[in-house]
């Protein structure tokens, strides 16, 4: 499989490495920040001379230019995993684009294990909430140099428990000055050093507190589940979440 990475930062390289461990090629590297010192190397757009109908494209960019960037992949057929977080304004015009392309699979995290986690959160979610009298709420720490706050993880983590019922049926990501009231569940967030993911779930009650914690050692393992994604999304097509990735990874198909 012939794969472009756009964003080739830290995530993009990651990305390369982990495309090369599956057996690909890298045969683009794009980044909009690129100047004319990185050219060939780097492209700083996506168009023709840089991929083509059999490439399969991984976007980890700044949201910036998303569209553009989506309907020159739909324009050449070539497949995309969209990992860039902080469109949702644009979403109609990402996803009606996509859907003009070889496929798109779409999430705010490619993790295996982090969605690995997000499932699990969800199931003792449940218990709590048949239980009664575990308050829940979500905590996530990342790097200093992240752009979105709450993490796309966290919200994601916080549906799911949302979704699982109990007295809880919405997300409060801010800073209170106020007491939190009964059916809002708490999404907190730090920004520190050069933490790469961690986010714990807390089940309180007045007997114990329950607690689940994903924490990621490094960028690898959404490199390595943004490539997985990509394979996938080759062979099906279509507009695709990355929940549905994993719901055909984690069951075998």
């Amino acid at each position: 499989m012939n794969v472009a990475v756009v964003g080739y930062g830290r995530m993009g390289r990651e990305i390369e490495l982990a495309a090369g461990e599956r057996g690909h090629t890298v045969t683009a590297r794009v980044d909009p920040t690129a100047t004319a010192a990185d050219y060939p190397t780097v492209h700083a757009a996506i168009d023709a001379g840089s991929i083509d109908r059999d490439t399969v494209v991984i976007d980890f960019a700044l949201a910036a230019g998303l569209v553009d960037r989506v309907e020159a992949c739909a324009a050449v057929g070539s497949s995309l995993v969209l990992g860039t977080t902080g469109w949702e304004a644009e979403r109609d015009a990402v996803l009606a684009a996509g859907a003009a392309g070889g496929g798109l699979v779409w999430g705010s995290n490619f993790s295996v294990g982090a969605n690995m986690f997000a499932r699990i959160a969800a199931y003792a979610a449940g218990l709590a909430a048949g239980a009664g009298g575990y308050d829940p709420a979500v905590v996530e720490l990342h790097h200093r140099g992240k752009q979105d706050s709450p993490s796309g993880t966290a919200l994601m983590i916080a549906e799911e428990i949302l979704a699982a019922g109990g007295e809880k049926n919405r997300v409060q990501p801010e800073t209170l000055h106020r007491r939190i009231e009964p059916e809002e569940l708490h999404v907190a967030s730090a920004r520190v050093g050069s933490v790469p993911g961690t986010h714990t779930v807390y089940f309180d009650s007045i007997a114990d507190t329950v607690e689940l914690t994903h924490r990621a050692r490094s960028r690898h393992g959404f490199a390595v589940g943004a490539v997985q994604a990509g394979e996938w999304i080759r062979s099906t097509g279509g507009v695709r979440t990355v929940k549905e990735f994993f719901d055909y990874l984690f069951t075998g198909g």
